[in-house]
C-alpha cells in the first residue's frame, strides 16, 4: 500500500478543549481522501527540520495541507499589518519536508498553504494579502460565512494538465484564502487560474510537484467527485 506523509500542524494557544495541553492534529477531511484513494496516510508530526529525512524516508510522497500564512521573510518581505497568525516552527519544518521530498523524487502535493510553500522554497513569492495588495481583486477568495463545502467559484485552466480527468471545466471551488501566490517560482507552469487572474494550481510534471490553492478536502463532505483529485495525486506514485 502506498503511503502518504501529511505534514501536521499543532495547537500553539491555549484554549477551552485542551487548555495548555497543546497538541498536533490533522484535519480528518484530509485522511479522508487520501483513505479514498486508497493509500495510507502517515501523520508527520510537526517536529526539529532534522528529522525530515527521516520522515520521507518512511513514505512514498507527501502532502502540505493548509493552516497559516507564511512567514514573508522567507521571500524577503517584512509583515504588512493585514498578514495574519504566522508560525516559524511549521514553515522551517515543512520547507524541510519539501527540500528531502524533492530530493528523494517523491512526489508532493500542495493543498492551500502547502501550495504557498511549496511555491515559496522554490524561489516565488506571495501577496501577503489580496484585498489590500492584488489591485484586480474581483473574485471573493474568502468565502466565509459561506460553508466550507460549498463550492463559490469558477476557474480558467490554463493548459492540459494533471487534473483533466478528476476535475470538470465547469467546476465550482471552494476559496478560503487572503494569500495566493504573486510570482510563480522557477519549474512551476500555471495550470488553473481564478477569473480575475490569482493563481489557483500549478505543477511540474517531471519532478511530480503538484499545488492547488481550493479544498478538495472540504468539497468531500457534500460532493464525492472531489476525491478523484487525491486519487490523481496518489495515481502518481
Amino acid at each position: 500500500m502506498k503511503k502518504i506523509g501529511i505534514s501536521s500542524n499543532h495547537v500553539v494557544h491555549a484554549n477551552p478543549r485542551f487548555g495548555t495541553n497543546y497538541v498536533n492534529y490533522v484535519q480528518k477531511n484530509y485522511i479522508a481522501g487520501i483513505t479514498g484513494a486508497g493509500a495510507l496516510p502517515m501523520v508527520l508530526p510537526l517536529g526539529k527540520p532534522e528529522l525530515a529525512e527521516a520522515y520521507i524516508d518512511s513514505v512514498d510522497a507527501l502532502l502540505l495541507p493548509g493552516g497559516q500564512d507564511v512567514s514573508p521573510d522567507y521571500y524577503g518581505e517584512d509583515p504588512i499589518p493585514q498578514i495574519g497568525e504566522i508560525d516559524r516552527q511549521r514553515d522551517l519544518f515543512e520547507l524541510a519536508l519539501l527540500k528531502e521530498a524533492i530530493r528523494a523524487g517523491k512526489p508532493v502535493f500542495g493543498i492551500c498553504r502547502g501550495a504557498q510553500v511549496i511555491n515559496v522554497a522554490m524561489g516565488g513569492t506571495l501577496y501577503q494579502d489580496l484585498p489590500t495588495q492584488y489591485p484586480k481583486l474581483t473574485v471573493k477568495h474568502d468565502q466565509y460565512p459561506t460553508k466550507w463545502s460549498t463550492p463559490t467559484h469558477r476557474v480558467s485552466w490554463e493548459r492540459s494538465n494533471w487534473l483533466d480527468d478528476a476535475v470538470s471545466p465547469e467546476a465550482l471551488i471552494n476559496s478560503f484564502h487572503h494569500q495566493a501566490i504573486k510570482d510563480l517560482a522557477d519549474g512551476l507552469v500555471v495550470d488553473a487560474k481564478s477569473f480575475d487572474g490569482v493563481i489557483e494550481a500549478f505543477s511540474n510534471d517531471d519532478k511530480k510537484i503538484y499545488g492547488i490553492q481550493w479544498h478538495p478536502e472540504m468539497l468531500l463532505m457534500t460532493n464525492p467527485e472531489a476525491q478523484k483529485i487525491f486519487d490523481a495525486f496518489v495515481n502518481k506514485i
